[in-house]
């Protein structure tokens, strides 16, 4: 598992600092908060577009092949924007970019599901979120740092180069070790198409019919949305979705924020940073406090903890304060993401945790490409401080829901 986390640091720390470096570099180039959010919606269009079949994939080929074709994307998107950090150049990266987001991230939710078994799996989407963490304590300041000392390009230079060394890493490291072949996990389930076949026609005892094997797993969209007919699997997913919007929001608005106060690149990589720090501080706390309390009541405590640090946010006019106020924000998603993540994991059908990740993926895709949009345009009509109120309003409004649907 540890190699595996050291790879996704790398990589995160790569693909965060690339977004945060885009929107500074739109913001530097003069673009309004209107056209940099769909800008910065770019990086899900693919996850959104791609994310289940992507998980169904990885179901069949298994990790190795994802995570290195994910890294290399990663630096190749980000060199060219250090050849050329023009918007238009900034927004097809961000395409590209993020198609090697998703394919590393179903890489390395898929391997965390399976290493050690269900056993571990709990621990294992814990440890994964902490390296994500890091990778948020990592990339926003250490590209903040770039841009003011060297500018721009230097920045995206800096994430490709990282991005490149991870994906040597993907080749050298002995995957098929640690993990059950992709095919053995499929015909384990009762869901491999070839095994299945052959069974019908050991039914149809050679009459020449081949009738559909009986436990083959449904294709097609509709059958993939059938996933959310499952109660548990759909709160589990809907608490998710919003934990993780806290996350996206955030990174979004701090920056036109930090830009509003009068703050540098410094200040903004810092105040992302004391999110991640937030986030990593809790979950490297998580599994003394767990048996504390019940998986619901933590969830409840991590919306409650978005709500609070979404309504006090506007009021941080100076950089202690902000980062402050970042770090309480951060505490939410770190209780909230490892959790149902492994919850979702176990509650996905046997032959289809891929599928079933791609579709969660595609959904928060979805988010991602509509948060930035409809916030940056109602940034431009109302400024960035009543948009912090209005997600804290939301995430009251899914938490009571939950609350009450429990």
């Amino acid at each position: 598992m540890r190699p595996l986390l050291v790879l996704s640091a790398f990589t995160f720390t790569s693909v965060i600092g690339v977004r945060v470096t885009t929107a500074l570099a739109a913001l530097h180039a003069g673009l309004s908060p209107a056209l940099i959010g769909p800008m910065i919606a770019l990086f899900a269009l693919m996850p959104m577009l791609l994310g289940v079949r992507l998980g169904k994939l990885i179901d069949r080929i298994g990790v190795r092949r994802p995570l290195t074709a994910g890294a290399l994307l990663a630096a190749l998107g980000a060199a060219a924007c250090a050849a050329w950090p023009h918007p238009l150049m900034l927004a097809a990266m961000a395409v590209m970019i993020g198609l090697s987001h998703l394919a590393f991230s179903l890489g390395t939710q898929h391997a965390a599901g399976e290493l050690g078994g269900p056993a571990h799996r709990a621990a294992n989407f814990n440890l994964l979120t902490m390296a994500f963490s890091c990778s948020g304590l990592m990339g926003p300041p250490l590209a903040g740092l770039v841009i003011d000392h060297f500018g721009h390009r230097a920045a995206f230079a800096v994430m490709s180069v990282l991005a490149l060394a991870v994906t040597i890493g993907c080749r050298l490291f002995p995957f098929e070790r640690h993990l059950p072949p992709a095919d053995a996990r499929a015909g384990a389930a009762g869901g491999s198409t070839d095994g299945g076949s052959a069974a019908g026609h050991a039914t149809a005892g050679g009459s020449g019919a081949t009738p559909a094997p009986a436990h083959a797993p449904p294709r097609g969209w509709r059958a993939s949305l059938a996933l959310l007919g499952d109660t548990r699997f759909r709160q589990l997913l809907l608490a998710l979705l919003v934990v993780s919007a806290a996350w996206e929001a955030f990174q979004f608005l701090i920056p036109l924020h930090a830009h509003a106060i009068g703050l540098n690149a410094s200040s903004v990589g810092l105040a992302i940073a004391s999110f991640s720090a937030g986030s990593l501080s809790i979950r490297l706390l998580m599994s003394r406090l767990l048996p504390r309390l019940g998986s619901h009541q933590w969830l409840m405590l991590a919306l409650g903890l978005c709500v609070a640090g979404y309504a006090l946010l506007p009021f941080s006019s100076a950089l202690p304060a902000l980062m402050a106020m970042s770090f309480l924000l951060g505490v939410g998603p770190g209780i909230g993401l490892p959790l149902t993540m492994a919850a979702l994991h176990g509650a996905s059908p046997a032959g289809r945790v891929g599928e079933a990740a791609g579709l969660r993926i595609t959904l928060q895709s979805f988010q991602q490409i509509l948060l930035p949009v409809v916030v940056g345009a109602l940034a431009a009509l109302l400024g960035v401080q009543p948009l912090f109120w209005l997600y804290s309003v939301v995430a009251l409004a899914v938490a009571l829901s939950i609350r009450h649907a429990r």
